[in-house]
């Protein structure tokens, strides 16, 4: 009998299937079809711009709010305060979104 061959099958997730996400110790899911969505193209489209308007910048609370949820924002918040000064400093928000994109991006 001769050997067969076998392909490799696609360990790849579903481009449908919800993300598990863990950044900082937060751990959620993530629909990715939460970024089928043109409200949330406008509002990172609006970050990605804050150059050229400084209100851009605040598009970043609506936006966490769509793709975390509620429970999943407050925790992110509690996650990045920091303890000395209760604060939650824009680069550490900065970096939490990105990496929470990288990790929700299907197929990546």
């Amino acid at each position: 009998m001769g050997k067969q061959t076998v392909q490799p099958q696609d360990h790849r997730l579903p481009k449908d299937a919800p993300r598990h996400v863990s950044v900082d110790g937060v751990e959620f899911d993530i629909d990715p079809n939460v970024f089928d969505d043109l409200d949330v193209l406008e509002d990172l489209y609006d970050i990605q711009n804050s150059d050229n308007d400084p209100n851009g910048a605040f598009k970043i609370i609506p936006l966490l709010k769509k793709i975390l949820g509620d429970d999943a924002y407050r925790r992110a918040k509690d996650a990045l305060r920091d303890p000395d000064t209760g604060r939650i400093g824009m680069e550490a928000v900065a970096g939490f979104l990105i990496e929470v994109m990288g990790q929700a991006s299907p197929n990546s």
